[in-house]
């Protein structure tokens, strides 16, 4: 695993971690300009460059098995124990055919907010990812060769499935139609729409690849490009996203300004990531220090966990009262980065490990009795 690229994920999920503050403890104007929505997309086109780089040239020896099973163990724990600690702390009324979809991250496939937003509502991108994951084996097969017939395939699939959308002249998203079908549901939350997204971190780890030998890579060079990454992200995601969505597809046009806007920033996000890789700068070295790594490797748990405390927040402000307004943040974030921590350390680890070994046994168990009933 590159260090670099484990830290940056803190980053995109604290910034998530802002967004989601705004309107709570934040002014909606707080930090405007700065694309702290976008960190759901950067998380998208990492997933799709970090699995290219674990598992390029590796799938017929990790067998698909052993690469499913992986995956389901590393998202599913934290998952479900957020998912539990949400109908302890914060008990709803939502259904159980809602709660046994959301439970299995299948949500992401329904195109109704009451569905794709029930519980602890920011895990429909992990429902994503579990489609992106299922996806990936098809997706590396042949794609030295084959990567521009999938590439088309991809943006034809979402770009024209959000035309029609925005023909169609369907409810986009209204917080008074919470229980009725929404394009925001397709366009915004589905894996078909996202899926271009996490292809296009795959594309960008073959650049990588390409790339990464070249002598002239050095540590002034990468020192400026990476600063530069930053400035670029800061300053210009966002008016990336408005002049695709408003300036060229209209605004008017809310599923394809959704869709077209996520791919050209899974293009922007995936050069940024490929300039991190690359691991020579100055800030990647910072990056490489134990304690963004570390906050990096909580930053899974950090976005599961964050929405849980705003809500529990939110239901008991009385309890705030006494404390100064300037410190309401400060402490909330303590409480997400405790929690986050102690999911990780004492949940998420254990319970993979768990897992991987479980489903290791299933299958030696399986190919054990293939053999027996072969002989």
């Amino acid at each position: 695993m590159i260090d670099s690229l484990t830290s940056l994920r803190f980053f995109a999920a604290f910034a998530i971690v802002l967004h989601h503050a705004k309107g709570l403890v934040f002014s909606s104007e707080f930090m405007k300009g700065v694309p702290l929505s976008s960190g759901v997309s950067f998380f998208f086109v990492l997933s799709g460059f970090i699995l290219s780089y674990v598992y390029s040239g590796r799938m017929g020896s990790v067998g698909l098995y052993n690469f499913y099973t992986s995956r389901f163990s590393k998202i599913w724990p934290p998952h479900i124990l957020t998912f539990v600690l949400l109908v302890v702390l914060i008990p709803t009324n939502e259904g159980w055919i809602i709660a046994l979809l959301n439970a299995s991250l299948l949500q992401s496939v329904v195109p109704i907010p009451a569905y794709y937003f029930s519980f602890n509502s920011v895990s429909w991108s992990i429902s994503a990812e579990l489609f992106f994951y299922a996806a990936f084996p098809l997706l590396m097969a042949g794609l030295n060769k084959n990567w521009h017939i999938k590439l088309v395939a991809l943006l034809l699939l979402g770009g024209v499935g959000a035309y029609i959308i925005d023909l169609s002249g369907v409810n986009y998203y209204s917080p008074d139609k919470w229980t009725e079908f929404s394009a925001h549901g397709l366009a915004y939350i589905s894996p078909l729409f996202r899926i271009q997204e996490f292809f296009m971190g795959m594309l960008l780890f073959k650049v990588f690849d390409y790339i990464k030998g070249w002598k002239w890579f050095g540590f002034a060079l990468c020192t400026v490009l990476e600063i530069l990454c930053v400035a670029g992200v800061i300053l210009f995601t966002q008016g990336i996203a408005e002049a695709i969505a408003y300036s060229l597809i209209g605004i008017e046009n809310n599923a394809s300004g959704e869709f077209w806007s996520h791919c050209t920033l899974g293009v922007f996000f995936g050069l940024v990531i490929v300039c991190f890789a690359i691991n020579k700068g100055l800030i990647s070295q910072i990056l490489r220090l134990r304690l963004f790594v570390v906050l990096g490797e909580i930053s899974f748990s950090m976005y599961l966990v964050h929405q849980i405390v705003f809500r529990f927040y939110r239901a008991h402000r009385n309890m705030f009262e006494s404390v100064p307004k300037e410190m309401i943040f400060p402490l909330l974030l303590i409480a997400v980065l405790v929690f986050a921590y102690g999911i990780w350390r004492f949940f998420e680890l254990p319970a993979q490990a768990k897992l991987k070994n479980m489903f290791s046994k299933l299958g030696r168990k399986k190919e054990s009795q293939n053999s027996t009933a072969l002989t």
